[in-house]
């Protein structure tokens, strides 16, 4: 079996049969993250609040940006071309070096300057989390958050944080996550634009 859509929908027909779920919009989503990491365990950690399924399909109908924390998310991001990822922004660069601050920090606070009803994913870093939260506490609304920050250090912590946020968001409440899962979540929703 080396066709990848045969692949694919044995994996997917192994998953929802491991998980005795129904081909709803969400389980759908959710789906393609325990695809992308090849963790059952994950499913049930995935949160949507807000109706963000209804509020990331009208973003991208109004061809609102895709804002990442760092580049492998775009690179994961597919049949969608308004993305940007500033990490590497020269502005970015020059600051972090200044103040000591991280990248994904610096990054996410020009983005909130520039794109204020963007789609915002990020799948990396727990800093770049905490700047967007910060920033949706000042008065930022996001068209929609998908946030699976990994590691040992405030992943979890942020992502229990941006929970208390009146935003459309999916997250994970886990310390595992990834740029893997975040662009598999987005990829869904633009899956969902597409059906």
């Amino acid at each position: 079996m080396l066709n990848p859509g045969e692949i694919y929908r044995k994996s997917l027909e192994i998953i929802y049969n491991s998980l005795g779920i129904d081909d709803s919009k969400e389980n759908r989503i959710k789906a393609r993250a325990v695809h992308a990491t090849g963790d059952l365990d994950v499913f049930k950690t995935i949160v949507f609040k807000n109706d963000p399924l209804n509020n990331g399909i009208n973003a991208l109908r109004l061809n609102r940006f895709i804002v990442t924390d760092v580049n492998m998310v775009i690179s994961g991001i597919t049949r969608y071309n308004r993305k940007v990822c500033l990490i590497n922004d020269d502005d970015v660069l020059l600051k972090s070096k200044m103040t000591g601050l991280s990248r994904s920090y610096l990054s996410i606070k020009k983005a909130a300057s520039i794109y204020k009803d963007a789609i915002y994913v990020i799948g990396d870093a727990p800093t770049a989390l905490m700047s967007l939260i910060e920033e949706v506490k000042k008065g930022l609304r996001p068209s929609l958050v998908i946030a699976t920050p990994v590691g040992f250090v405030s992943a979890l912590e942020s992502k229990i944080d941006l929970l208390s946020c009146e935003i459309p968001l999916i997250t994970n409440i886990s310390r595992k996550g990834g740029s893997p899962m975040a662009a598999a979540l987005m990829n869904g929703i633009i899956g969902e634009l597409h059906a």
